[in-house]
């Protein structure tokens, strides 16, 4: 069974749970790609993609390739890569960007043909969801609340960092999840959803107002 990691940020590394979760599910460390958020800023991709591989080590993952999935891949080589991936991280950054990009390279029909743990932090973890609601945040590009269709690996919407949320941003959450319920997730916190049992570790919120969507 394929799993995925739902996560929010790690400012201190990964926390205990989710080097346990890794280690129970991580089977392949051969390869592990990197999918970027801007596919142009490659000095960018390059030193977040170190920082990511610095935490696996510290956390005892040692993977022998490490492959950037930004504008310097080819298209032809996209699918080789992915399919022999043991790992994918969908990077944070900014999410309508990454979006744009995954849907220029058909990124969710490629991913169909992986058996990759796959991992998204911050806006690789709310792209990873199916029909997707974007509270608006323009501290974030988001200049209004945003809906769209993106990677379908997992049956969730998510919010990212709520701890860090001020109170103006908790409101468009709320306002947003009139249409769809919202998984609003804090640092060091993240889900596993494994044959479509899922597991949520640490601090979150749900957001739910689909019932009061008209009032």
């Amino acid at each position: 069974m394929q799993t995925y990691f739902l996560t929010s940020d790690f400012p201190n590394g990964f926390p205990e749970a989710f080097i346990t979760a890794l280690k129970q599910t991580i089977v392949r460390q051969e390869h592990f790609v990197f999918a970027a958020s801007s596919f142009d800023k490659a000095e960018v991709n390059e030193k977040y993609a170190r920082k990511i591989m610095d935490m696996f080590a510290a956390a005892g993952f040692h993977f022998q390739t490490l492959t950037i999935l930004d504008d310097r891949l080819p298209l032809a080589q996209i699918d080789q890569v992915l399919e022999q991936a043991g790992v994918i991280w969908l990077a944070g950054g900014d999410t309508l960007a990454q979006h744009a990009s995954f849907e220029r390279i058909g990124l969710r029909e490629k991913l169909k043909k992986t058996t990759a743990v796959l991992i998204g932090m911050s806006a690789g973890a709310i792209n990873m969801g199916d029909q997707i609601v974007l509270a608006r945040h323009e501290l974030d590009n988001v200049p209004e609340l945003t809906q769209y269709h993106g990677l379908g690996l997992v049956p969730m919407n998510l919010e990212p960092h709520f701890n860090l949320a001020s109170a103006q941003h908790r409101e468009e959450i709320r306002q947003a999840s009139r249409i769809a319920p919202i998984l609003a997730l804090c640092d060091d916190a993240f889900v596993q959803v494994t044959g479509g049992k899922i597991q949520i570790v640490g601090e979150y919120q749900i957001f739910d107002e689909t019932r009061n969507k008209n009032s």
